[in-house]
Parts: C-alpha cells; sequence; structure tokens
C-alpha cells in the first residue's frame, strides 16, 4: 500500500466500506455466487486503505504491514469469489499463503524501503497473475464480464509491474504524506483498480449468473426438470431454421408413454407422474449431447434430432424405446411400473414452406399411427 495523502486513503476507505457492508447485506440470503467474496475483498481493501490513511500518525506497523496484508488478503479473496460462483473447491493453502508472506516479507525487510516496495509489488503480481489464470479458464466465449475482471487485473498487474520498474530505478517511496512521485500515483492507481475493479466484476457476474438461473428456472418443468413448452418451442424453430439454412436433415420426435391414462387410473396420479419423471430423466441420459428433448404438451416429450438422417434416427429412437423396456419405473405401493413409448418421428431438411409448428403436426400424425399400432412402436410421417 503508498505512502500518499491520508485523505486519498481515507476516502477510498470510506468508499470500500459502505460497498463492502452493502454488499454483506445481499450475502443474507444464502446463494453459492461470488458476494462474500466480493464482499470480504472489499472489506479487506477498506482495511489496507483506512491503515494507508494513519502514515502520519498511526504506527508503522499498520503502514508497513498490515495495509500489504489486507491488499493480498483482498485479491485472494477475490479469486475465492470467482471460484465460489462456478462451484470450484477453493484451495484454501494456496489462497492464504500470499498474504502470509506478505506479512512475513514486510516484517523482515522493514529496514529495507527498496527491498519492501518490491517484494509488495511483486506478491500482488503474482496474485494478479493467478487471478488472470482462473479468470481465462472459467471464462466462456461470450462472458465479458470475465474480460472486464481480467482487464481490471491485467491494469492493476501492469501497474504493479511499471511500480517496481521505478523502484529498480531508484526511486523509492518517501514518508511526505502530501507529496505524490511518480511511483506514488502509479502505486495508487494500483491499489484503486485492485481494490474495486475485481469486486464490480464479480458483483455483475453474480447478478448475470442470478439472472440466468431465473431464465432458466422460467423455461424448466418443474415437475421433471427438462425444457418446458415454451422452451422446446422456441428450441424447435431455431432448429428448423438453421437445418432450413445449412441443407442438412433434423429428426424431430414426439414421445408418449403408452397407457399413461391406465396407468393413472389402476395406481393413482402420483405413479403416472413418478412414470414422466422417470421416463423424462431416463431419456435426458440418453439422448446425444447435440439433441434437445422437453415437453410438448402434458404428457409429450419433444426430442429434436439436428444433422440427423432418417436411418440415423430411426437407430437412436429405437435403443430408446429398448432401453425403456430395461428400466421400470419405482412407484409407491408396488416395486415397480413397467413403461414403455411410442414415437413419432418427422425427419429431413426444411424447405421455405415448412413451418415448425407443421412439422411438429406431420410427427404427432406419425405418433398416432404408432399408437393405434400397439405399444412400443416407431412410425415416421411420410
Amino acid at each position: 500500500m503508498p505512502l500518499h495523502t491520508p485523505s486519498l486513503a481515507a476516502a477510498a476507505a470510506l468508499i470500500a466500506l459502505i460497498w463492502a457492508l452493502g454488499t454483506l447485506l445481499a450475502c443474507l440470503r444464502p446463494r453459492r455466487d461470488a458476494l462474500p467474496g466480493a464482499a470480504l475483498g472489499l472489506l479487506s481493501s477498506a482495511i489496507a486503505f483506512g491503515c494507508a490513511a494513519l502514515v502520519s500518525t498511526g504506527p508503522d506497523w499498520s503502514v508497513d504491514v498490515a495495509a500489504p496484508v489486507a491488499q493480498a488478503t483482498a485479491l485472494s479473496l477475490c479469486t475465492w469469489g470467482l471460484l465460489r460462483l462456478h462451484a470450484r473447491v477453493a484451495p484454501w493453502q494456496n489462497l492464504t499463503v500470499m498474504p502470509a508472506l506478505m506479512g512475513v516479507l514486510m516484517v523482515f525487510l522493514a529496514d529495507l524501503p527498496t527491498a519492501r516496495a518490491l517484494s509488495l509489488d511483486g506478491v500482488l503480481i503474482v496474485q494478479c497473475l493467478v487471478l488472470l489464470i482462473w479468470a481465462q479458464r472459467l471464462a466462456t466465449p461470450d462472458s465479458r464480464l470475465h474480460r472486464v475482471l481480467m482487464l481490471g487485473t491485467s491494469l492493476g498487474m501492469l501497474a504493479h509491474l511499471l511500480h517496481g520498474w521505478l523502484v529498480l530505478q531508484g526511486i523509492v517511496p518517501t514518508t511526505e504524506p502530501l507529496s505524490l512521485t511518480w511511483d506514488e500515483r502509479l502505486r495508487l492507481f494500483a491499489d484503486w483498480v485492485l481494490a474495486f475493479l475485481p469486486p464490480l466484476a464479480l458483483l455483475l457476474m453474480s447478478r448475470e449468473d442470478r439472472d440466468l438461473a431465473l431464465q432458466s428456472q422460467a423455461l424448466r418443468d418443474p415437475n421433471t426438470g427438462i425444457a418446458n413448452h415454451t422452451a422446446m418451442v422456441e428450441r424447435c424453430a431455431a432448429e428448423v431454421d438453421h437445418a432450413r439454412r445449412s441443407g442438412s436433415p433434423l429428426g424431430i420426435a414426439l414421445i408418449e408413454i403408452d397407457q399413461l391414462a391406465a396407468l393413472q387410473s389402476q395406481h393413482g396420479r402420483e405413479a403416472a407422474e413418478q412414470a414422466m419423471q422417470h421416463t423424462a430423466a431416463h431419456l435426458a441420459q440418453r439422448i446425444r449431447r447435440s439433441d434437445s428433448l422437453g415437453h410438448h404438451g402434458a404428457h409429450t416429450f419433444l426430442l429434436l434430432l439436428p444433422n440427423t438422417p432418417t436411418p440415423g434416427a430411426r437407430q437412436v429412437l429405437h435403443a430408446l424405446r429398448e432401453s425403456m423396456l430395461d428400466a421400470p419405473a419405482p412407484a409407491d405401493g408396488a416395486d415397480v411400473l413397467p413403461v414403455s413409448i411410442s414415437v413419432g418421428l418427422w425427419c429431413g431438411v426444411p424447405n421455405l414452406r415448412d413451418e415448425p409448428d407443421e412439422l411438429i403436426a406431420r410427427a404427432r400424425g406419425a405418433l398416432q399411427a404408432a399408437q393405434e399400432a400397439g405399444t412400443n412402436h416407431l412410425r415416421v410421417a411420410t
């Protein structure tokens, strides 16, 4: 932490403290996001700036030891927040070693200002690199907020690199609180950037993650956990458009549990719901990664098979029908309930006149033909 005008450090400490308290209040609702890491990181930064504000009035250890350790702790907490957001286990032995190393170096190099300044820069640069590596590993192609986090961390690291270069040139921190030399300006810039930009990025990432979770929840069926009718209609329209533009075949399959009404009348509504849940989970586990499964109506599943010609679609659906016969559904009051499915399939390359609803209607006609033929049948729309 630089030895600069106390009022600047005090202002930064106040900003970080207010921000930290507000974020801590938002953490009262338990959720696996980055809010605790950002809040504790801001609180640690507030402590660091508060210690730096005591440059001319407080004990030397508050500026020389406590402030750098708090600053290193803030970066470790930001790294923890990033890992927590992505449900990764935090390597606490690695996250705590850098603040501890900072404290040891600041104590033993108290009488060597140049070595102490270089050590402080070195520890923070290593921590910035660790945060950058994790941000790069966990970032997705459309993750703009990860780039904000990486930008802020990179700016802070660059400023510390430049500060270390100035120190090597013979410019060492001064104890004059009202005069800011170039190296102190760089250190001040680095401190502000690392104190506020990474927590800001983490807060925005938590908000984005929460919005995506709510959006995903709104597009999933609460009973079975797979995509609901609305989501599948949108997905089908997108797949039809893609198949039409690329000229690739698309399979649209409608699946129903055979004799679901009879199952409900014999074993009750709860047994029918368990059969739906079991079938949804079974199909979701066995479809290909490129396929999409969801509801299309109360008791019908819609399965999209992109880039799949008719023989390949037949093979996939045959394997699903056979696997259902070997996986009866559990039920209350009975050991198991045998479950079979009937499937209607439309497969081909959509033309300009083919609308998603029309193609689904053709698959529904094939499904009706399969059900009229008995149980565990597959029919393909012509």
